[in-house]
């Protein structure tokens, strides 16, 4: 199985890390965050009330909606491995989960505020593996159970990112520090245990992760920068033996492996055009000249995941916010198209380790409606809504989709929901939502607040600026680098249009991001601030300019892939210099502001949050003391501070108060009272 761009590659680890260090107006950096949390319990009183308010019905959407976050995790053989309430379960597939097994507790390892991310079986389902993540920490923990009549821990390994078995005791695993996985190692759970070194990644802009072949002949070491990637094939039957390089790394060509009867299936960008493809080489002969085409997607379409199985290849797919799926025989190379239902906007592979299954299972979402279980059937050519469990439709909800023209004309989507009974939508809230970056789609999976707000009248408008993948590869280029700008006049033509075409005003909209979304959002606060009202931000990304002045940083020399190297280019220099959010905060007039950061987020580290907010406060203050008429607001710049150092991952407690605070922040500064 081949997981694309949300396979966990270093594309989700966005943001360097900044130097723990800082000096603003004479303060030293724990007195500068002392004082920001003594500011927010102050101001935070005055939406304390509204937030517990709002925090009582959200838990009732969360009760109702959100009851099918138990799922299963892996089919295979005759189980189905699922986690709940903390717990890793096995029950027959198909069978009644009330009698289930108990394989693991992290509860009762010791593990708590913890969340199960990988979940591993060896081929004779002897062991188990699986990584156990803290929502306060970035370090994820191997934990190796053997499966016997009572199940046993058998090892632990700290800081393992990716790992998968070779043979039935055999285990190959990568180690992550700082934020970079550069080295692969095996060890064995035989009567001789022992690890050792296999791969080691030289390249700083190189992330290492490892991923079995569907057919479970080979493991593939794959080492991948953001533009470019190179595999190493590791034969399931001699693991021992020295990695096989399969293609070396091209400049600007990445490549994924599959296996199947001594052929090599390729998932590529290599060629033109300049989207990914699927070809295929004998197993004997794997360099580039030999690849042969298979399969090519069309210009400006997004490859969301693809699977492998013995006689075909399903590949999902989106082409303007439209999923669907193709089965491409692999004997013949036919392709059938299947449409989803044109409500799904998210999608999520359910794993299926077995080769001969003929079975495809998938989840499907939208930001208003939670997950369905569907099902396609390979033999049959049929697309299945499993209705094991009873999942509410929204019903009261109407979709739109509209393009905006940006600066240079191209159009940009956007995904409008709001209330089917909402009249005089021009008086309504509006909720943006931007990201832009990586080639990442915005998330558009389902949250419970959504729904709320919908019944509360409020629009929800998602702008899928360049930057972003979601109209594929040629969509994050034209928002990278020295296009940076693209996806600020994207976001800019959509704000515009919304307006234009009736949904809310200025006074009434509100403009959220997370993590690398701070970009473009903080950009267009700084540029065009009469847009909206509020601004919400999470963890975000607002100093791009002095994180890549600094090579020593873990993540700089990587992420000059996505925002050029100022250091070596003045051009590049000048260009991150014109929208880079901390560098172009002036005395103007300003939105509110709340941003919510994370104490120890190694990411977004604190510091550039309370230099950023320094800042901004100082130009609303100078600005306030020349411009403002006596009497007239001055915008609240507020910063939430949140102990814990998961980068935009606080725990379910804590994202519900996060949630209740930032709706409560938008009631109050868009003066949304009465209505």
């Amino acid at each position: 199985m081949l997981r694309l761009l949300v396979r966990v590659l270093h594309v989700q680890l966005p943001l360097p890390v900044l130097p723990c260090r800082i000096h603003c107006a004479g303060l030293r950096g724990q007195d500068l965050l002392k004082s920001e949390q003594k500011n927010w319990k102050v101001i935070s009183a005055r939406y304390k009330d509204m937030a517990e308010r709002i925090k009582q019905k959200l838990e009732v959407f969360y009760d109702k909606y959100t009851f099918n976050q138990d799922r299963p995790m892996i089919r295979f053989g005759n189980f189905v491995y699922f986690e709940e309430n903390g717990c890793i379960l096995r029950s027959v597939a198909d069978g009644d989960k009330g009698s289930a097994e108990v394989l693991l507790s992290t509860e009762d390892l010791c593990f708590h505020d913890a969340f199960i991310q990988r979940l591993r079986i060896s081929p004779d389902e002897r062991y188990m593996a699986t990584s156990i993540k803290s929502s306060n920490s970035e370090e994820s923990t191997c934990i190796i159970m053997k499966l016997d009549k009572l199940p046993v821990m058998e090892r632990i390994i700290p800081n393992v990112f990716s790992f998968e078995w070779a043979t039935n005791n055999v285990l190959f695993y990568t180690s992550q520090e700082n934020l970079s996985c550069y080295n692969v190692f095996l060890t064995t759970l035989t009567d001789t245990k022992h690890t050792e070194l296999v791969y080691t990644e030289q390249d700083p802009r190189f992330f290492v992760d490892i991923c079995c072949t569907k057919d479970r002949h080979f493991l593939t070491i794959n080492s991948n920068s953001k533009t470019t990637s190179e595999v190493w094939l590791v034969d399931c039957s001699h693991p021992f033996k020295s990695p096989v390089l399969v293609q070396q790394r091209t400049k600007g060509v990445i490549y994924h492996i599959e296996h199947r009867n001594d052929e090599l299936y390729i998932l590529t960008t290599y060629g033109q055009p300049a989207e990914y493809k699927l070809m295929k080489t004998p197993l004997g002969s794997c360099g580039m000249e030999n690849w042969q085409s298979v399969y090519t997607l069309k210009e400006k379409t997004k490859l969301i995941d693809m699977e492998m199985f013995k006689d075909q290849c399903v590949m999902f797919l989106k082409y303007y916010n439209h999923l669907y799926l193709n089965v491409i025989s692999l004997a013949s190379h036919s392709v059938q198209s299947v449409e989803l239902p044109a409500w799904a906007c998210a999608f999520e592979l359910e794993p299926h380790p077995e080769y001969n299954t003929s079975t495809c299972y998938f989840q499907l979402a939208s930001p208003v409606q939670p997950p369905k279980h569907f099902a396609y059937s390979l033999v049959e050519n049929h697309l299945i809504e499993q209705v094991e469990q009873e999942v509410p439709i929204t019903l009261n909800c109407h979709t739109v989709h509209l393009t905006a023209k940006s600066k240079d004309e191209t159009l940009v989507p956007i995904t409008v929901f709001h209330n089917t009974n909402s009249k005089e939508l021009h008086r309504k809230p509006l909720l943006v939502h931007v990201y832009g970056a990586y080639g990442i789609d915005l998330n558009m999976s389902f949250k419970a607040e959504n729904l709320m707000l919908i019944d509360n009248g409020w629009i929800l408008a998602y702008c899928h600026v360049r930057g972003g993948g979601e109209l594929g590869l040629g969509w994050h280029r034209d928002g990278r680098k020295h296009n940076k700008l693209n996806g600020f006049y994207d976001l800019k033509a959509c704000m515009m249009l919304l307006h234009e075409v009736g949904y809310s005003q200025p006074k009434y909209t509100a403009l959220t991001g997370a993590s690398a979304g701070g970009v473009l959002a903080g950009a267009l606060c700084n540029a065009n601030p009469e847009l909206f009202g509020a601004m919400v931000l999470q963890a975000p990304f607002l100093n791009v300019l002095n994180t890549m002045l600094d090579t020593h940083l873990p993540l700089t020399i990587e992420e000059q892939e996505e925002w050029g190297d100022p250091l070596t280019d003045d051009k590049c220099m000048e260009y991150i210099k014109s929208y880079c959010p901390y560098h172009n905060i002036k005395p103007q007039h300003y939105p509110s502001v709340l941003i919510t950061a994370y104490e120890n987020d190694e990411r977004i580290p604190l510091t550039g949050v309370l230099r950023y907010i320094h800042k901004l406060r100082k130009a609303v203050m100078d600005h306030a003391s020349s411009k403002y008429k006596q009497g007239s607001p001055a915008p609240n710049i507020i910063l939430n501070v949140q102990p814990g150092g998961s980068h935009c991952a606080p725990s379910w407690e804590d994202s519900l108060n996060e949630v209740a605070g930032h709706l409560a922040f938008l009631h109050r500064e868009l003066k949304l009272e009465g209505k």
